[in-house]
């Protein structure tokens, strides 16, 4: 029998801090919604452990609407990718299948509504220009942003998530409300994405300072040096990098030594010295306390049992 979930990932997997499966779990508040064509995940509940997420996922649009919680997650090569928090809605939109992965900690309340939109049903309501009005250049196959969720969509998602109404009706409602969202996401969308390529000049040159980071992670970069490198000011550096990914530059350092440790221990077994390392820590006690602090567990949790 087809899973649910391949309706938008050519592979995935959903498993906690101990490595057992729960994509099961996950697909109890999962259903599929034939008009406007999309996948509806209901996300309320309070997360008993970190739960991970990766995997293939197909081209299409992906709108999660967070009343509460908070997590990160997006495209698996770009590790700020997006960081979700209250009020907030992220939009992702794909021009090909990307690799993929996402995570929540442990102990979080999660209450947000999911909408995947596969590009054949983008395509099927007529919104194709629209869609590909989002990427920058014929060459770009991603568009990533989180902005804050206005009022209409967010009472929207809260009846999607908490439906007065059952049976055929409750689908009904459902629909139109998922209908209504892609026309307003797409469209907000839209417009930050038109602000985007007006300033894409200095897009460029903060994506070169980013891209210089994640090549070489161990060099002991200083912002002074980093705001030279993009043509910015100091004084302002910060706040054009926070705008553009999510975070500072010296945040996204860290957590990027600190996401490398993690995939290296996941996929190489490297030991939690030689991870403590790679990620700048002289101390692993250091290493562990700082490891534990952003992702919600300890670093020799990463030794995952094989598939």
């Amino acid at each position: 029998m087809t899973h649910i979930y391949h309706r938008i990932f050519d592979q995935f997997r959903v498993f906690d801090s101990e490595g057992v499966s729960r994509e099961d779990d996950f697909e109890g508040t999962a259903q599929w919604l034939e008009s406007p064509g999309c996948l509806f995940q209901r996300n309320n509940f309070i997360l008993d452990r970190m739960i991970r997420s990766e995997g293939v996922i197909k081209a299409g649009l992906f709108v999660t609407i967070v009343l509460k919680g908070s997590g990160q997650g997006g495209p698996h090569r770009d590790v700020t990718r997006f960081r979700y928090s209250e009020n907030s809605i992220v939009v992702m939109a794909l021009r090909k299948p990307q690799l993929w992965s996402g995570e929540a900690s442990g102990g979080v309340r999660m209450f947000a509504a999911g909408l995947a939109f596969p590009k054949a049903s983008i395509d099927r309501l007529g919104l194709q220009r629209e869609f590909l009005e989002l990427f920058s250049s014929a060459q770009s196959d991603e568009f990533v942003v989180t902005l804050k969720a206005p009022p209409r969509i967010l009472a929207m998602a809260t009846e999607m998530l908490s439906p007065t109404l059952d049976g055929r009706a409750e689908e009904l409602l459902l629909s139109a409300h998922a209908m209504e969202i892609l026309a307003r996401v797409i469209s907000i969308a839209g417009k930050r994405a038109s602000m985007e390529m007006a300033g894409d000049h200095k897009q460029r040159r903060l994506r070169a300072i980013r891209d210089a980071i994640d090549a070489d992670l161990r060099r002991p970069w200083k912002v002074s040096q980093l705001a030279r490198e993009a043509g910015i000011s100091r004084r302002s550096f910060n706040t054009h990098f926070r705008r553009a990914f999510g975070v500072s530059a010296s945040e996204y350092l860290r957590t990027r030594r600190l996401e490398s440790a993690r995939d290296a221990i996941i996929e190489q077994g490297i030991s939690i010295n030689e991870a403590a390392y790679l990620a700048g820590y002289g101390n692993p006690a250091n290493f562990a306390t700082a490891f534990r602090k952003h992702f919600g567990y300890a670093p020799s949790r990463c030794r995952l049992p094989p598939n």
